[in-house]
């Protein structure tokens, strides 16, 4: 019976659901039934339907609200066999309502789900994913719950490589009868003794695989352990009816054979893919659970969890740092090469800033936390490397369909198979044989495991270089770049302003730079550090504070405005400074010549100039050279003045400059390079860097630069060379390299074994074994990246 008023399946009842029954009674008491319209046009009903209230088949889950709250959960999951089963999880979790996005980790068995706490509580994704066969635990960043599965295989694997061993022992009695006359007991028994023993092997420690295929059955969908599931059961069925009917020739060694190689070969893939998912597990291991604080005089060890932002701990030598900080007390070296590949130790002191993850190696530090748990650097590099694992390129997706029209294809060929054979020998068993093997030749196990680990060890292998790669196809895009624009600024050259010579009314340089305190650009850090050597500077190097105020001793700065790609003006005490290039001494009506340094002044007038020294950063050039060879272009790009930039251009061997640009003017050159076809590259670290870097193709932020620069960017480089641009090129041409390999491969061997299975060359057990050595070197060859 169908629902009256959306035509869902309703069972015994006129309604499929209570929304439906009270949406039609609306209907019903208003006249729109009567009145003989057609009601799914009616006001009420199209309101209805776009509040959820109807169960209608061509909108099963209205759309969650644009302003609904999200949250992010992880799961481990257990029971995956190829990258069709994560699509499976992917596709039912979407079908839910409240569910806003779920990402399979293949590579790691890991699934991200994207929900809405409002209209989905959480156990339920994970009773989602359990009503498919699979099981999902939440993940807390340990292999607990992947040591219990791999226990789990690793039991089922050995019971039956021992059963198969009788198996086959016990066979040989039957093979012996095929030459010679054996006693008819034996004849008579052995197969029953043959079936005892392969029945736990079939449904025990091939569970899993059956388990998986009856849902994939279940669902309508058509999937790997589809094809072994069948090749098993065929065997076995076959051999039953054999053995029950009196015949002595039974192929119970031929389903326990490709039972055994068939775990074989899932234990060696679950080996590999632990060891690319070990990256994220280390960097679990690298965050501290506690932290030492002080309490009425005296050491006290708390939870990460009890640290709040603005609180003191303290760090002695050896100690991991357990969250991200400011030193307030004590001098000392910190060890970030987990965050940066830089091996060399950095010096801290009073002021300086410490990451979460790091070790102290030096003296005692109190430090203030400023980022604590999942907000600090380390959990957020952890999270990106989750989401690259969890990302898919195009060649993962066309893969994953080729692989799911590829199974009913190769079904289609093993009846054709058994029926050429019947045809030709007359013999049942032998075209059945045929057929399974040709059902487990052509499991494309290789197939799907050939992309993903290959791509998943090429980002473990870049975090462990310093280089953030928050998605895969990063790695795809960064082969494909034809220019690379290099932000001049903290980018091509140090940022390590300082100031040169400064030229006219120079008695209020402390109240420009109580103002250049509120940015973080070098020029404003040149002109505070440069305040510092005058007098009444006890204010100086501290945070704005929320009113404007550095510190309380220091000048109230009120009504500040950052002037994008010109410069920085604030009120003090009623007085308008500015200070910044000639564009913006022009909007506040005070005339200035374009030069290399700025211009500073108060009440509308430029009273001086400044100017100042920078250093090109030392592989800067390197870079350019190294781009240049492999006929990539450079583009150096700058708010400055052109005399500094063109000199700059001239020191790096930049092909081309652009000078005295704004962020919409830099947006606009990376637009006009786009449009002419170009693949753009763009690397940055500051704030006016962000809107550039989210802009081009490929966005590439410099780890010490600026947050909302290093948010905007889908590469990272933690440490400070430019060196890390090369060798993301460098992992990226070398990954996809053996992507085709694998690929080449995988598809040689299907192509391969189908060909000689069909002629007969290969029997089963061959072909499990031949299905082995596929994944073997699939594997072998995703392991060069590490």
């Amino acid at each position: 019976m169908t629902c009256s008023l959306c035509g869902l399946d309703s069972g015994a009842s006129a309604f499929c659901c209570a929304g439906c029954e009270n949406v039609y009674a609306i209907l019903l008491e208003s006249g729109v039934l009567a009145s003989g319209q057609n009601f799914r046009e009616s006001e009420v009903y199209l309101q209805s339907l776009k509040l959820g209230l109807i169960s209608n088949r061509a909108n099963p889950l209205p759309a969650i609200p644009a302003d609904a709250k999200t949250r992010e959960a992880v799961y481990r999951l257990s029971g995956l066999w190829c990258t069709s089963c994560g699509w499976l999880i992917e596709h039912a979790l979407t079908r839910i309502r409240g569910v806003a996005s779920a990402e399979v980790m293949f590579a790691s068995d890991l699934l991200r789900v994207r929900y809405c706490p409002q209209y989905l509580p959480a156990d339920r994704i994970a009773a989602g994913v359990e009503a498919l066969g699979y099981r999902a635990a939440e993940y807390p960043g340990n292999n607990v719950a992947a040591d219990s599965e791999r226990k789990d295989l690793l039991l089922r694997l050995g019971i039956a490589a021992f059963l198969s061993m009788n198996v086959m022992m016990f066979s040989l009695v039957v093979y012996t009868s095929y030459f010679q006359k054996i006693g008819t007991s034996f004849a008579h028994y052995i197969p029953f003794l043959l079936m005892v023993l392969a029945t736990p092997s079939v449904f025990y420690c091939a569970a899993p695989i059956l388990r998986i295929a009856a849902n994939g059955l279940r669902l309508g969908v058509l999937r790997m352990e589809s094809l072994l599931a069948m090749g098993i059961l065929m065997a076995y069925g076959y051999s039953v009816v054999l053995t029950f009917s009196g015949n002595d020739h039974v192929y119970f060694d031929t389903a326990c054979a490709i039972v055994t190689l068939v775990l074989t070969g899932k234990t060696i893939e679950r080996a590999a893919k632990e060891k690319t998912a070990r990256a994220i597990a280390l960097l679990y291991g690298l965050m501290p659970n506690k932290a030492r604080i002080m309490v009425d005089g005296r050491e006290r060890f708390v939870s990460i969890d009890a640290l709040h932002a603005g609180g003191l701990f303290r760090v002695k030598s050896g100690e991991r740092i357990p969250a991200d900080g400011i030193v307030r007390e004590g001098r000392s070296h910190a060890d970030e090469s987990v965050l940066t590949g830089e091996s060399a130790p950095r010096a801290k002191g009073p002021g300086d800033a410490v990451v979460g993850g790091s070790i102290n190696v030096g003296g005692v530090l109190e430090i203030e936390a400023t980022r604590v748990g999942s907000e600090s650097t380390l959990a957020r590099i952890v999270q990106t490397v989750e989401r690259a694992a969890a990302s898919r390129t195009d060649v993962e997706h066309s893969v994953d369909r080729v692989a799911r029209l590829f199974i009913p294809v190769v079904l289609a060929v093993a009846v054709l198979t058994c029926l050429g054979w019947q045809y030709r020998t007359g013999s049942i068993a032998e075209a059945l044989m045929h057929a399974i093997a040709v059902l487990v030749i052509a499991c494309p196990c290789a197939l799907g495991i050939a992309t993903p680990l290959a791509l998943t060890a090429a980002v473990a292998a870049a975090s462990h270089r310093g280089i953030l790669v928050r998605d895969t196809r990063v790695l795809e895009a960064i082969r494909k770049v034809d220019v690379v624009v290099l932000d001049k600024t903290g980018t091509a050259t140090l940022g390590e302003f300082r100031v040169l010579e400064c030229t006219g009314d120079t008695s209020r340089m402390q109240e420009l730079a109580a103002i250049e305190a509120f940015s973080e650009h070098p020029i404003a850090k040149a002109v505070v550090e440069h305040a510092k050597t005058t007098p009444s500077r006890s204010w100086l190097g501290s945070e704005p504070g929320p009113e404007g105020t550095p510190s309380a001793s220091g000048p109230s700065v009120k009504d500040v405005c950052l002037h994008a790609g010109m410069g920085i003006s604030g009120v003090i005490g009623g007085t308008r400074y500015f200070i910044g290039n000639s564009k913006l001494a022009a909007a506040f009506d005070a005339a200035a010549e374009s030069g290399p340094g700025v211009w500073f002044g108060w009440d509308g007038a430029v009273r001086g100039s400044i100017t100042f020294g920078d250093r090109v950063r030392p592989d800067a050039a390197a870079l350019c050279a190294s781009l240049r060879r492999r006929g990539i272009r450079t583009l150096l790009l700058s708010g400055d003045s052109r005399a500094a930039t063109e000199a700059i251009a001239a020191e790096i061997g930049a092909d081309e400059w652009h000078a005295e640009a704004t962020p919409e003017e830099k947006l606009e050159t990376l637009r006009a390079l786009q449009q002419s076809g170009a693949v753009v590259a763009m690397v940055g670290d500051g704030v006016n860097d962000a809107p550039s870097l989210a802009q081009s193709d490929l966005g590439i932020a410099l780890g010490s630069g600026a947050d909302i620069a290093m948010q905007a960017a889908p590469l990272v480089l933690m440490g400070t060379s430019l060196a890390g641009v090369i060798e993301t090129l460098d992992v990226a041409q070398r990954a996809f390299r053996i992507v085709r390999q694998n690929l080449f491969w995988a598809f040689a061997y299907n192509a391969a074994g189908i060909t000689l299975a069909i002629t007969g060359v290969l029997n089963p057990i061959l072909a499990a074994a031949a299905m082995v050595l596929s994944s073997l070197s699939v594997i072998g060859n995703s392991r060069r990246l590490s």
